[in-house]
């Protein structure tokens, strides 16, 4: 009688990887695509109807300009950047901490949330001037203040909402097991807080570089991507602007798929690759 063997099973490790790669795949490759199908059609309708430079350079000058240019832009979005990273730490931070707070004293709750709502109103070209009297315009704190303020109120808002959206029977069966009030806290509420935590913080990426940028136009370093702007548009360098414009899209990128990787990392229970 002939005996069939059957071939070696895949290592388990092979097999994870695949399904990872493929789950980024899956995740990322409808993005790129979009990006590509709006690249193609934004060169196609600029070169077909023959728009000028001065109104929509192509994509494929922009790209040219991008290269020719990168060390400023890079020195150009690292100025920006730190004073968007800066105050979306500080934000960050700040807001998840005193949302802890108002989630915990119920007046406290009460008189921070209009407050937060005043705050989060005041237009970002108003705070600017005020933050560069403070700081000194040639600091990094002036521009990373705007920051913080403007990322500070989502924050606040969802770290209030996630704290307080706790279920009842969990919180019944932590009061029964005599669990200390920190035990509770960690344990039940910052998990079941996560996922509002991370809207407010991918909301924040976005929010971050709109405001480093537009604080640069009120005061700033002139390596800052906001004074390059304004500088190549009062001398009519369209195509540089673009590529700039460029440059702080992909930091706005790197900094919200920095966001959505922690997020997957701290929150596997909601990840459905």
């Amino acid at each position: 009688m002939t005996t069939t063997t059957a071939p070696p099973a895949a290592p388990v490790a092979t097999i994870r990887r695949r399904s990872g790669a493929q789950s980024a795949f899956m995740r990322i490759g409808p993005a790129v695509a979009t990006a590509l199908l709006v690249l193609i059609a934004w060169e196609l309708v600029v070169r077909g109807f023959g728009i000028r430079p001065i109104f929509l350079p192509t994509p494929s000058a922009i790209a040219t300009t991008f290269v020719a240019e990168l060390p400023r832009l890079l020195l150009a979005v690292w100025t920006t950047g730190r004073a968007a990273l800066l105050g979306f730490v500080v934000g960050g931070v700040a807001g998840f901490v005193v949302g802890a707070l108002a989630a915990r004293w119920q007046w406290m709750r009460e008189g921070l949330l209009p407050m937060g709502v005043a705050f989060g109103a005041i237009p970002i070209v108003a705070t600017a001037p005020i933050f560069n009297l403070w700081f000194s315009s040639l600091s990094v704190w002036s521009n990373a203040s705007v920051v913080a303020l403007v990322v500070f109120f989502p924050m606040l808002v969802n770290t209030i909402t996630g704290l307080s959206s706790t279920d009842t029977a969990h919180d019944e069966l932590m009061e029964s097991l005599a669990a200390p009030r920190h035990m509770v806290f960690t344990k039940l509420m910052v998990p079941t807080s996560l996922p509002f935590v991370f809207g407010a913080l991918r909301v924040g990426a976005a929010l971050a570089v709109i405001a480093a940028v537009v604080a640069d136009f009120f005061g700033g370093f002139r390596s800052s991507a906001g004074f390059f702007i304004k500088t190549l548009m009062a001398t009519a360098d369209y195509t540089g602007a673009w590529a700039t414009v460029a440059a702080l899209c992909l930091f706005g990128l790197a900094l919200y798929g920095s966001v959505a990787l922690a997020e997957r990392t701290l929150t596997p229970w909601g990840d459905d690759g």
